[in-house]
């Protein structure tokens, strides 16, 4: 069960006061990033807002250093460890923000990014969320498009997510207006698979600006758990085919897009490109091919560095 916490000076946030904006931050050893990724979150708008920390059983020290910030916006909820699901689902249970906002502790928001969002937001009374590009740093660096409006996001979900998970900000009344929540049947891809329930609720939508900086490590969820990863993320696509009633891309393509096998540049970037025709003739439309070229420019770059 999570336990409340107040803010850092004895401070705590008045029981009726809903902030403009709750940013969820779920948290399990993040020493040595997590202040970074909460001063950058908190200080690049000037805007109304609090900091929701789940703390899922952290032993590291972190929450120590998010504490000499001494900041009277952050509010922690601490929980025994039960893994990111759980602490995703416990910060839906106590936001209280009009919008809800993403954020990861050991990445970086970039200025701008939830006032952008809010504005997005509030000129389209029908949409649910709202994504940003974003850039990888650490040990993979570049810019990752998203697909921008609600069709190419559409599109996108029958291949993967149209969203960086941590970089969205959605409108919460509708979450908790249908109970959505975090599927602990989806494990290392219950992103991909709440948004591809999320949007039979609204209009989906990514801003053209990087307003998201991803770290790339070792120790990230697709090096570690890859093939649960993997499995699950095919049980999400072929769902949200079944549920629209759409042709599902093949799972044998999916794969050879998503996760090539490792070999030679020349036979990586011949196979990509092969699952990537493939996508486009079982799903044509223009987000398939943008998606499959990026991945085909991707899997080569990766079989250059190896």
């Amino acid at each position: 069960m999570s336990q409340r916490v107040v803010g850092w000076s004895g401070w705590a946030m008045a029981p009726t006061r809903i902030p403009l904006i709750t940013i969820l931050m779920p948290v399990y050893n993040a020493a040595g990033y997590i202040a970074d990724a909460a001063r950058s979150v908190m200080a690049g708008d000037p805007i109304d807002l609090e900091l929701l920390v789940v703390d899922d059983g952290s032993t590291d020290g972190g929450m120590d250093e998010l504490a000499a910030l001494g900041d009277p916006r952050i509010r922690v909820v601490r929980q025994p460890n039960s893994g990111l699901i759980a602490a995703l689902n416990a910060g839906l249970d106590e936001a209280r923000g009009t919008y809800l906002a993403r954020m990861d502790a050991d990445d970086l928001s970039v200025p701008g990014r939830l006032t952008a969002q809010v504005r997005w937001l509030e000129e389209r009374p029908t949409a649910v969320v709202c994504g940003t590009d974003y850039e990888m740093f650490g040990t993979m660096t570049g810019r990752v498009r998203m697909p921008r409006g609600d069709r190419a996001c559409r599109e996108r979900l029958l291949l993967a997510s149209c969203h960086c998970g941590a970089s969205v900000m959605m409108r919460r009344k509708v979450l908790a207006r249908n109970g959505l929540r975090y599927d602990p049947k989806y494990p290392h891809a219950e992103d991909y698979e709440f948004f591809s329930r999320l949007a039979e609720h609204g209009e989906l939508g990514n801003l053209p600006m990087v307003g998201y900086r991803y770290r790339t490590h070792s120790a990230q969820v697709s090096a570690r758990h890859a093939e649960i990863q993997r499995a699950t993320h095919l049980r999400v696509a072929a769902a949200y085919a079944e549920r629209t009633g759409r042709r599902p891309v093949s799972e044998a393509t999916i794969r050879q897009l998503m996760w090539p096998a490792p070999a030679p540049v020349i036979r990586t970037t011949m196979s990509t490109a092969a699952a990537a025709a493939a996508a486009l003739r079982q799903r044509p439309g223009m987000e398939t091919a943008r998606f499959g070229g990026r991945r085909v420019v991707e899997a080569t770059l990766n079989a250059v560095k190896d």
